[in-house]
Order: structure tokens, then C-alpha cells, then sequence
């Protein structure tokens, strides 16, 4: 995540991936924590071998910023006829969007990992993985023009055990008689009109969002809320 800024809805967000993850954060000290993660002993020093948080911004609804880990892997290296082990540090990134009641969250694990666990000692406010019911996953796939995928799993169905649909369905009558047997709807992917244009935009039970976008294009925080609170909570 590089070169946030300001934008008309809130803070422009480059990110060369598209698929994040929700969490519930009810926490509203969005400042306190910009100040916490913009204290030196908190912040990146790779030259010291310390992680830590960098490129913090804030807006006047929420504030990003990244943290960087490094990451010891063991590999095997075959030195004078012997195999070695020896250890490979790596520089892994994770990045944060954080709202009231909302914290957004892409990158690799392990920084991902690290930075959550700094953000919840300082607040004392645990980040909980969105989770999405089978019935409200349902309900947005009402809301979508046309669903493009839908994952079902745990089928209770004589032969069928797993189920991925695949292609234009006009509406969940097009899937029948299969969601019938299973309460247990993992995803559904769709083309949705949005604040932010027509998106497709994946959800999965886990909280797990994926948003279309070109290659190169920056995200409006302002569409994590809208997802968030017109499509999922409501």
C-alpha cells in the first residue's frame, strides 16, 4: 500500500491486490492509534533490523498504514559437497485500513499477524473476522445483477458433496433444487452496481472480499464502507 492520499470520500488506496479482509473493530480511537503507530519505537527501522508500521496517513474517518516483518526462512544450500541449512531473512508487508467499527486488512500473513497484534495490545480492542451467514449471503446474491459463482459446501445430497456453480444466473431459481440441500454457502461472486461504478465483487463467508478493479487502479476507502454497511450489515 503506497502513496495513500487524501480523496473527496477519504483516503485513495493502492494496492496491487484485490482481495482483502473485513474485520469488526469496534474501536473509536481511530487518532490514538495514529499516534501510536506513528511512535519511533513502533515504526519500521529495517537498517536496525527492527519491524514496525511505516507510510501512516490519516483522514478525517479513518486512517492507513502498512507494517513490515521480517521473516527468517530455513533453506538448504549444498556448500563444500555438504548440504546447509541456512537462514533467508525476508521483508513481508502487510497493510491496514482501520474505521470505526471497521478494519480492513491486505498483504502477507506474517506482517499482517504482527501489526494486528501491536493494534490490539495498544486499544484492547480485539479485530474479529467478519463472519457472514449462509441466509445473508443469500441476501446479497438478491442484490447482485446477475451471480457469476456461488460455492456451496457440506451437501446434504444423495451423491453431491461439494458444489461450485459457474456462469450468468438471473436469480437463485436458477440454482434450484441444489441450495436446498445445504445450508452451508461459502461464497457468491457477482456483478454489482455500486456508489464506486460497476464492480464484481466476491464475498465469502469468511469476511474474505474480492473488489474487480484494473491492474494499476487506486481504491476510495469509502467503498470498504459501503460494502460493509450497505451489503453486508444491512
Amino acid at each position: 500500500m503506497a502513496n495513500q492520499n487524501q480523496s473527496p470520500g477519504g483516503l485513495v488506496i493502492s494496492s496491487k491486490s484485490n482481495s482483502f479482509q473485513f474485520y469488526e473493530f469496534p474501536c473509536q480511537d481511530i487518532k490514538n492509534i495514529f499516534k501510536f503507530v506513528s511512535l519511533k519505537e513502533n515504526q519500521c527501522a529495517l537498517d536496525e533490523n527492527q519491524p514496525g508500521f511505516y507510510n501512516e496517513i490519516t483522514a478525517d474517518n479513518a486512517m492507513a498504514v502498512s507494517f513490515k516483518e521480517i521473516v527468517a526462512h530455513e533453506i538448504d544450500a549444498l556448500e563444500d559437497g555438504r548440504v546447509q541449512t541456512q537462514k533467508l531473512f525476508i521483508v513481508e508487508e502487510g497493510h491496514f485500513i482501520i474505521f470505526k467499527d471497521l478494519l480492513i486488512t491486505f498483504g502477507k500473513n506474517s506482517a499482517i499477524k504482527s501489526g494486528l497484534a501491536l493494534i490490539f495490545k495498544f486499544s484492547r480492542v480485539e479485530p474479529h473476522p467478519v463472519f457472514i451467514t449462509p441466509e445473508k449471503i443469500l441476501k446479497i446474491s438478491d442484490q447482485m445483477a446477475f451471480i457469476q459463482t456461488m460455492d456451496f459446501d457440506k451437501m446434504e445430497h444423495p451423491t453431491i458433496k461439494k458444489l461450485r456453480f459457474d456462469g450468468k444466473m438471473e436469480t437463485l431459481a436458477d440454482i434450484s433444487p441444489f441450495h436446498n440441500y445445504t445450508s452451508n454457502i461459502k461464497s457468491v461472486k457477482g456483478v454489482m452496481n455500486t456508489p464506486f461504478g460497476i464492480r464484481t465483487i466476491k464475498i465469502a463467508s469468511s469476511g474474505k472480499i474480492q473488489i474487480s478493479k484494473k491492474k494499476e487502479e487506486d481504491l476510495d476507502s469509502e467503498i470498504f464502507l459501503f460494502i460493509f454497511k450497505n451489503i453486508i450489515k444491512q
